[in-house]
């Protein structure tokens, strides 16, 4: 299989090998046989680009954040803060010990650092959480960057859109993301292999890690219609929805419930299993009331969160509310009517992908409306956490492997960081740091330069000549049993390919 050199069809990438002499002759000895194969060359560069990360994060793991130190320095982490708050560093586990606001595969990883740096004296555990933690995420990145490479079929390049990425360096390690990225990659790449059941499973872990691989489903299922490969969809659908829930049931089951009380977590009850036979099924409820005051179940926490916290700062809605002069909903009250919009207006977008899905003259690469989707949730939900940013990079890379304007976005989300941070600063130290309109308009920038990648991807679904990948003749190398499959909408005759499931397919 002949690989495709990036430094043949794009602009930027061509210009940047002239640093080394200029893109490869057509005499230049490449293959698979020796040893820097383009894979090694992507670890390498993922290993060096998460090398930064931990340097740019570095500050924060030694220094006390006072005085905004960790916004100034630019070099705030959800791992090291969450460290301390989630109270890992007084020896709580997860969810039995201390309510986690994240699913319970996130907890779990939390408590493979915490548990690794116990054996340490107890004045070097905090920095040495944040390097066993940016270790295992490096490890994530790693295979977020092969699996990448594999979906890419003969492009195995465009992976390193992701692995020298600004957006890896600067939130590789804010917050637990790459674990999940890593499940999905590799959910994806079993899916490409035309292993649907793997595929559910791994899509379910990583469902029990971030909630985004779940909408994989909905593109998911409009493609399989399109292609007649219903039956192998379902029984990815059906694994993708049952895993998290039993990887979620042991977690829920063990855990106690817990309140605020005078602005600290305290149990108030114990776990569903611990009043069963007192309370028989009332005891499974998330919710339960003592003396007048209400708790949750402490790996149900990460839901009740998503209900009840108000719009992001990162978020459309907070720009929205902002330019408004007030909330949408009254302060201190549940945000009912945001979260009616939010639902409405994701909604409405999946509605359009599937139409788009539907209408196109021939069936859109499942990268293409993967990368949609992720992006339509991103824009229409009401918490967009800096980090989150990094979920679009690898699907980006195999929708639209065009580095100028994916590296344009990226420029735009440094931008919103730099703005965020010294926009904190204000809020801190009034007088101090920048006003919000200057953080807005980053927002606003950089959700423009993600507009104009999705109408780009847009244009290629409706202009499939235009699209690189297929430029080759190529149909869809992460498609799996999409991958050649006949189309409905282009050839509807159902004699061409009466049983379209009966593809072998290992499960």
């Amino acid at each position: 299989m002949s690989v495709v050199l990036p430094s043949a069809e794009d602009p930027v990438v061509r210009g940047a090998t002239q640093t080394v002499g200029g893109p490869p002759g057509r005499h230049a000895l490449l293959g698979e046989r020796r040893f820097w194969t383009p894979l090694r060359w992507l670890v390498l560069l993922t290993l060096v680009a998460s090398l930064f990360g931990w340097w740019q994060k570095s500050p924060c793991r030694v220094q006390p954040w006072a005085d905004q130190y960790q916004y100034t320095r630019g070099c705030y982490t959800d791992v090291f803060a969450l460290y301390f708050a989630e109270r890992l560093n007084e020896g709580k586990a997860p969810y039995v010990e201390h309510p986690v606001e994240y699913p319970v595969v996130i907890g779990a990883a939390m408590q493979v650092a915490a548990t690794v740096v116990e054996v340490l004296p107890e004045s070097r555990r905090p920095r040495h959480f944040y390097d066993v933690t940016w270790a295992i995420l490096t490890a994530c990145a790693l295979v977020v960057v092969v699996t990448t490479a594999k979906l890419a079929g003969r492009r195995p390049w465009d992976a390193a859109i992701f692995a020298a990425a600004p957006l890896l360096v600067l939130h590789g390690t804010t917050n637990w993301d790459l674990v999940a990225m890593a499940l999905a990659g590799t959910g994806l790449l079993l899916w490409a292999r035309r292993r649907p059941l793997a595929a559910g499973v791994l899509l379910g872990i990583a469902t029990a890690t971030k909630l985004y691989p779940v909408l994989f489903l909905v593109p998911l299922l409009a493609l399989c219609w399109r292609a007649g490969r219903l039956r192998v969809f379902a029984l990815t659908a059906g694994a993708l929805v049952v895993t998290p829930v039993l990887v979620s049931l042991p977690f829920y089951l063990v855990s106690p419930v817990f309140a605020d009380v005078g602005g600290t977590q305290t149990q108030i009850a114990g776990s569903p299993v611990d009043r069963f036979g007192e309370q028989g099924l009332a005891a499974l409820s998330p919710h339960h009331t003592v003396g007048g005051v209400t708790g949750v179940n402490s790996a149900y926490r990460f839901f009740e969160l998503n209900t009840t916290r108000p719009a992001d700062w990162d978020s459309v809605w907070y720009v929205l509310q902002t330019a408004r002069g007030q909330a949408l909903d009254p302060p201190g009250e549940t945000p009912s009517t945001l979260n009616v919009l939010v639902a409405l207006s994701f909604l409405l977008c999946l509605a359009g992908i599937v139409a788009l899905i539907r209408l196109a003259p021939r069936r859109p690469r499942l990268a293409q409306v993967l990368f949609l989707t992720v992006l339509a949730f991103l824009l229409t939900n009401k918490v967009w956490s800096p980090q989150f940013s990094l979920w679009l990079l690898p699907l980006a890379a195999l929708a639209r492997p065009h580095w100028r304007s994916l590296l344009a976005w990226q420029a735009a989300e440094a931008l919103v960081l730099l703005t965020r941070f010294y926009f904190f600063v204000g809020n801190g130290s009034p007088g101090d740091g920048i006003d919000v309109d200057w953080f807005i308009g980053a927002l606003a920038v950089r959700d423009a330069a993600l507009v104009v990648v999705a109408a780009l991807v847009v244009r290629d679904v409706l202009q499939p000549d235009r699209d690189r990948v297929r430029a080759d003749g190529t149909d869809d190398p992460m498609g799996g049993v999409l991958d050649g499959a006949p189309d409905r909408v282009r050839d509807p005759d159902p004699d061409r390919d009466p049983d379209p499931d009966r593809d072998p397919v290992r499960a």
